[in-house]
């Protein structure tokens, strides 16, 4: 089994937005672009926080502040605490990550270039890669029969290219409020 990384499993392209924007305005984003969360960004392009799909419910069904939720900014809700991660990290590394501080994403950025996230790691994204190479390595794994006594080993399976979706990807975009 090939050495598994960040970005064999990560989904590549990041969201922004600025934590000025109005939740729902977040919220028309991620559903428009098919997303489960934006990265915030602040104006010096330094990472802020991230909102996601479980800050937007949560602040629409259980939030009890003054405001109503449509009139909430992004910045009043988002989780301010971003871990990020490099592409070049071990896949296991990454999950360690997620599951010890108890998170469903991580920012996914060159170490030299923390401002400019290149993707985002789930752990859906995770389980996706997971299930895909076992498909694969249980698909070369029917192909090559095993030699029997009577006769001489079949010659090496070619390897098949995996029709498995990959993740949508998406261009760095950030959305700016209009004040």
């Amino acid at each position: 089994m090939k050495s598994m990384t960040v970005r064999d499993a990560m989904h590549k392209g990041v969201v922004s937005c600025d934590s000025s924007i109005s939740v729902r305005d977040a919220a028309r984003i991620m559903n428009e672009k098919g997303l489960r969360s934006l990265v915030v960004v602040d104006f010096d392009c330094a990472l802020a926080g991230i909102i996601s799909e479980t800050d937007i419910v949560a602040a629409r069904l259980v939030h009890e502040g003054g405001k109503p939720w449509d009139q909430l900014t992004v910045g009043e809700i988002m989780t301010n605490r971003v871990l990020t991660v490099t592409p070049d990290m071990s896949l296991k590394e990454a999950a360690k990550i997620i599951v010890d501080h108890r998170i469903h994403r991580v920012v996914v950025a060159e170490p030299d270039d923390i401002c400019n996230p290149i993707g985002i790691l789930s752990l859906g994204d995770i389980m996706r890669y997971l299930e895909r190479i076992e498909r694969e390595e249980a698909g070369e794994a029917q192909a090559t029969p095993e030699p029997n006594e009577t006769s001489e080993a079949a010659p090496a399976a070619k390897k098949t290219k995996s029709t498995a979706k990959k993740p949508k990807t998406t261009s760095k975009k950030t959305v700016r409020s209009k004040r």
